[in-house]
């Protein structure tokens, strides 16, 4: 099978370049959607990162208030609990009730 290309120079050129751009916008389309099927699964992923963000928050504020339980109330059961997750209840130095006043000379 032979092809005979009849037409000018500009003829052939502008019909090269007409194929050249159909073919662009065919590969920009296929583009456009695999960056949109991305995107989801991107967004979709800082979603679970945001949430496990909160959730850090709240075991943290958890973690805190069964600490200050278990001290206030001496439980040993909660202090146990705990530290079988790797969280150690250490009571704090004790406030004192007024600062200590400036020695001067």
């Amino acid at each position: 099978m032979r092809v005979e290309l009849k037409g000018s120079f500009w003829e052939i050129a502008t019909l090269s370049l007409a194929g050249l751009s159909l073919l662009l916008v065919i590969v920009n389309a296929v583009l456009v959607v695999r960056n949109q099927s991305i995107q989801v699964d991107v967004n979709e992923r800082q979603q679970v990162i945001n949430q496990g963000l909160q959730f850090a928050r709240l075991r943290q504020a958890i973690a805190q208030l069964l600490g200050n339980v278990a001290i206030s109330k001496q439980d040993h059961d909660i202090s146990e609990l705990l530290a079988r997750h790797g969280i150690s209840v250490n009571a704090g130095p004790a406030p004192s009730a007024a600062p200590a006043a400036p020695q001067g000379k």
